[in-house]
């Protein structure tokens, strides 16, 4: 019988996944549930774990992120991630063909297969959807509180509308070349951004990321960029890139990744050392194990 270590998030979704556990619980009994403080004990325990089949993120993107960190550290390379998704953009599991309901996503536990996924670093700290500069860690941060109470999509395009207005513009070195008048600027593997936002990106290598900005706009060129973007439709400049890349700036520039402010830059990305063995529906690309 399969076991699996459940690292729960009680207060994501504002404190709706607490709510929720006794159902996860009769759903998936061979899952051992574990109530977690932060994010940063949740690396720690499934860094740690041992004799689990998957080591499984119970929360939003914060949970997510700080789990599967921690998978990556842990020394049994064979163990898996898995995702019971509760939080409000599940970015993550769109990229991966993840289901989002609870029955979903336990069905893919116990029978799914699993699919290496390669992952990015910022600074050595790995991250699982898109890293974003400028604009992206006031936009994380406000809609991190809003979309509790105003959904996935309103929260996100609220706080999306507000920076725009704001109007600011940033001067960003990416490996040396000046980037100037940049309105927005992210780093990513996947197209899918939050609350129903994506770009347009071209098939990328195991090896390969991308570089998606947007520079030299006005308020309403950046208006007309976020309509195209929520219709998926090509807009701003992309760059594939291969190896490190150095972000920085001679101004105080914020940078988020996976939902969450980081710090200041400078920052240096590259693709991380070890794959991530996702647990995913049994399709073309996956194996049963």
């Amino acid at each position: 019988m399969k076991r699996f270590l459940v690292l729960v998030n009680p207060l994501s979704h504002g404190g709706r996944c607490g709510r929720r556990l006794a159902k996860l619980q009769a759903l998936l009994p061979e899952g051992e549930f574990v109530h977690i403080g932060d994010i940063a004990e949740a690396r720690c325990r499934a860094r740690e774990a041992s004799g689990y089949d998957a080591i499984v993120a119970c929360g939003g993107d914060g949970t997510v992120n700080a789990v599967a960190a921690g998978v990556l550290e842990n020394p049994d390379r064979s163990l898996k991630f898995g995702v019971l998704y509760q939080g409000t953009s599940p970015d993550f599991c769109r990229e991966h063909g993840l289901p989002i309901d609870v029955e979903g996503a336990v069905d893919v536990l116990r029978h799914g297969g699993v699919r290496g996924i390669p992952v990015l670093c910022a600074n050595g700290e790995p991250f699982f959807c898109s890293m974003n500069l400028g604009m992206g860690a006031a936009v994380a941060a406000i809609a991190n509180r809003l979309r509790p109470k105003l959904g996935d999509f309103v929260g996100t395009l609220w706080s999306v509308m507000r920076e725009i207005m704001r109007g600011r513009r940033y001067d960003i070195e990416v490996n040396g070349e000046a980037i100037r008048g940049v309105a927005h600027m992210l780093v990513t593997r996947m197209p899918f951004i939050a609350g129903g936002i994506k770009i347009a990106l071209p098939s990328l290598a195991d090896d390969e990321y991308a570089l998606w900005f947007v520079r030299g706009v006005s308020r309403f060129g950046a208006l007309k960029c976020v309509w195209e973007m929520y219709r998926g439709e090509q807009c701003g400049e992309v760059r594939v890139l291969r190896g490190r890349t150095s972000f920085v700036s001679p101004e105080a520039i914020a940078f988020e990744y996976d939902g969450d402010p980081q710090g200041m830059l400078p920052v240096v990305v590259n693709m991380g050392n070890k794959v991530l063995r996702l647990a995913v529906p049994n399709k073309e690309g996956s194996s049963d194990e």
